[in-house]
C-alpha cells in the first residue's frame, strides 16, 4: 500500500530538504493526524468555554435583575399597606354631631383654597342629577396645603402615638398626587454582595373639585393614582440592574359630606308643643306616657322647661320604655308626675342627655316635587312654576294653585287627567291648602289613604301592586292600572287641629286591624302643623320580622307644633 503525504507534509519536507526513510511514512501520518485531532479538540474546547462564559454572564444578569425585582416588589407591598392605611383614614371621617352647616362650608372653602366659605345655590333640590360644581381644588404647598387638608385632618381621630407635625405630614403625603413619595430612597441604602439597592415608591391622591347634589349632599371628588415602585442596583457608581413595577390605575373617588339620615331613628322630635300665646309657645308639651315602648333609637331636640319632652309614670317601676338608645338636647329629665322612675328603669338601651341639637332641613321642596312626580334635576325654574306646569292651567287661579288634591299631571282644561301618579306615573299625592283629616287604613292587603278637605273626601285605594282606585265621596273618578305610587303625601298647609278631643288630624282608622300595609312605605309631610290623633299601627312588627318593609315617616316643614 502506497502512502501519499499531504501537501502540508510535502512542503515541510522540501523546506528541511530531508528524505524520509522507507517504512517511516506511515508513522509521520499518524503524528500529523494526532496533531490535527488535537486542533479540533482545542477548537471544541474553545467553543465550549465561550458558551459557558455567556451562560455565566446571563445567569449573573438574571441574579442581578432578580435582586432589583424582589426589592421593587417588596417596596410596592409596603406602599400598598400604606395606601390601605390612607383608605382607612378617609373612611373614618366623622363630622362631630352638632357641627353647623356654616362651619362645614368654611372648611370646604379652605379645601378649595378660598378665603371664605363655599356658597350653595339657592334651590339645591332643583339641581341636575349630576349636581353643580362649587369650586375646583387647586394644588397648594406649605402652610396653604396644611390649611387645605384641615377638613380631613381635623375630622379623623389622630393616633395617640403621632405628633401634630407627623399627622400633618401623613396627610400631605396622602394628597401628594402621582409624584408623591410614599417610600423614599433610604439615606443608608441596603447593600448586597454585588452592589447598592435604591428603591423609591411614588403615588397618591389628588383632589379635583367640590360639588353639591339635589339630595342636599356635598362631595369632594378625588383621583387615585397608580402606585409605582422603582429599584436601581448600582456597583462602583454604575447602574447594573433596574426594575419598575406598578399597582392600581387612575380612578375617580369621592367623599360624601351629608347629615346622617333620619331613618336611623325610630322616633325623632324637634320641638313638640301646642301653639301658645307667646312666640316660643307655652302650650302642652310632648309626653312619653306610662308603658309606651320604643324599640329603636329615639332623639328629642328641645329646651329645658319649655319644649323638651316630659315623662309620665304612675309608679316608680313603670313609665315609658326605650329599648334603643335615647338622646336629648335637654338635661336633666323632666317628669309630668311626682313619681320619677330611675333612668335605668326607662332606658334599657342606654341614654345620653345634653347632646347637640340635630338640625332639620330648611325646607321641603324635595317633598313637594316628589309628590308631583318631578325627579331630581327635572325642575330648572322655581318649585311653584314646576308644580303649575305639572298640574296644568286648570289648577291655577290668579297665578296661584287652587286648593285641592292633585295626583296626576293636568291639562289647560282639567287637572288630574294623567293616567297615573305624578307626571310619569311614579309620583305621589300633593294637597294645596289645609287638610281637616288624613286617615290611613288597609284595603285588604293593600293601602288606603283618605283625605278630607273643606268637607270633600278624596280616597285612594290600592287594589294591586301597581293599581289604584281614586274616589271623591263614593264616586270613582279614576282607575290607574299601571302606576307606581312613590309613597309621598305632601300637604301645602296644616293637617288637623289642636283639639285634643277631636279626631281631625293624621290618624289610623281606630279599628283593631293595622293601618300601614305590609308593603307600604309612606311619608306624610306638610308645610304647617301636623296633629297626630289616635294610633297608627303597622302590619308587621320589626321586632318579630326584622326584614319587614312597612314604614311611616312624618315631617313638618315649618310648623309651630311638631
Amino acid at each position: 500500500m502506497t502512502d501519499h503525504p499531504s501537501p502540508a507534509t510535502r512542503s515541510l519536507d522540501r523546506s528541511l530538504r530531508l528524505r524520509r526513510p522507507a517504512g517511516h511514512e506511515s508513522g509521520m501520518t499518524t503524528i500529523v493526524t494526532v496533531l490535527g485531532g488535537c486542533l479540533v479538540i482545542a477548537v471544541v474546547l474553545s467553543m465550549t468555554a465561550t458558551v459557558t462564559l455567556n451562560s455565566q454572564r446571563n445567569t449573573n444578569d438574571n441574579r442581578l435583575g432578580l435582586e432589583a425585582q424582589y426589592a421593587a416588589e417588596s417596596a410596592l407591598a409596603r406602599a400598598q399597606a400604606q395606601a390601605d392605611l390612607y383608605a382607612e383614614s378617609l373612611n373614618s371621617i366623622v363630622i362631630p354631631q352638632g357641627t353647623q352647616q356654616s362651619s362645614i362650608l368654611n372648611q370646604l372653602g379652605a379645601v378649595c383654597g378660598l378665603a371664605s366659605a363655599v356658597t350653595l345655590p339657592l334651590n339645591i333640590f332643583n339641581l341636575p342629577v349630576a349636581g353643580q360644581k362649587l369650586c375646583d381644588v387647586p394644588v397648594l404647598t406649605g402652610s396653604a396645603l396644611d390649611n387645605q387638608l384641615a377638613f380631613f385632618r381635623n375630622n379623623v381621630a389622630k393616633p395617640a402615638s403621632m405628633s401634630d407635625d407627623a399627622w400633618k405630614t401623613y396627610w400631605r403625603n396622602m394628597f401628594g398626587g402621582k409624584d408623591a413619595v410614599l417610600l423614599a430612597k433610604t439615606t443608608a441604602a441596603p447593600t448586597t454582595a454585588t452592589g447598592t439597592l435604591e428603591t423609591e415608591v411614588k403615588g397618591g391622591l389628588t383632589m379635583t373639585e367640590v360639588r353639591v347634589y339635589p339630595d342636599n349632599t356635598m362631595r369632594v371628588l378625588i383621583t387615585s393614582n397608580p402606585v409605582v415602585s422603582s429599584t436601581t442596583l448600582k456597583s462602583g457608581g454604575k447602574v447594573i440592574a433596574q426594575r419598575t413595577y406598578s399597582a392600581g390605575s387612575v380612578q375617580s373617588r369621592e367623599i360624601k359630606v351629608s347629615q346622617p339620615p333620619f331613618s336611623e331613628y325610630q322616633y325623632f322630635v324637634n320641638r313638640r308643643t301646642l301653639p301658645g300665646t307667646t312666640a316660643t309657645g307655652n302650650g302642652s308639651r310632648l309626653v312619653f306616657w306610662d308603658e309606651d315602648t320604643f324599640e329603636g333609637r329615639v332623639h328629642a331636640n328641645g329646651a329645658f322647661d319649655k319644649t323638651a319632652p316630659l315623662f309620665y309614670a304612675t309608679t316608680a317601676t313603670k313609665g315609658p320604655r326605650f329599648l334603643g338608645k335615647y338622646t336629648s338636647t335637654s338635661s336633666p329629665l323632666e317628669y309630668a308626675t311626682a313619681t320619677k322612675p330611675t333612668p335605668s328603669t326607662m332606658f334599657k338601651g342606654g341614654f345620653q342627655l345634653g347632646v347637640p341639637a340635630v338640625a332639620l332641613p330648611s325646607n321641603a321642596n324635595d317633598q313637594r316635587l316628589a309628590a308631583a312626580g318631578v325627579q331630581a334635576g327635572q325642575c330648572t325654574t322655581t318649585t311653584d312654576a314646576c308644580l303649575k306646569e305639572k298640574f296644568g292651567a286648570a289648577s291655577v287661579t290668579n297665578g296661584i294653585i287652587k286648593n285641592g288634591v292633585y295626583f296626576s299631571s293636568g291639562t289647560a282644561t282639567a287637572s288630574n287627567t294623567g293616567s297615573g301618579f305624578g307626571s310619569n306615573g311614579t309620583g305621589g299625592i300633593y294637597v294645596k291648602g289645609n287638610v281637616d283629616d288624613l286617615k290611613l287604613s288597609k284595603n285588604g292587603e293593600f293601602q288606603r289613604i283618605e283625605i278630607v278637605q273643606a268637607g270633600k273626601t278624596t280616597t285612594f285605594e290600592q287594589t294591586g301592586p301597581t293599581s289604584w282606585r281614586v274616589k271623591e265621596g263614593s264616586t270613582v273618578i279614576k282607575t290607574m292600572t299601571n302606576s307606581t305610587f312613590n309613597g309621598m303625601v305632601f300637604v301645602d298647609g296644616a293637617i288637623g287641629d289642636q283639639n285634643t278631643m277631636g279626631s281631625n288630624g293624621l290618624r289610623g282608622d281606630g279599628a283593631d286591624t293595622p293601618d300601614i300595609a305590609a308593603k307600604s312605605q309612606l311619608t306624610v309631610a306638610a308645610s304647617g302643623n301636623i296633629f297626630i290623633k289616635d294610633n297608627l299601627t303597622y302590619t308587621d312588627n320589626a321586632k318579630d320580622k326584622p326584614n319587614s318593609s312597612n314604614v311611616l315617616g312624618v315631617y313638618s316643614e315649618g310648623a309651630t307644633s311638631r
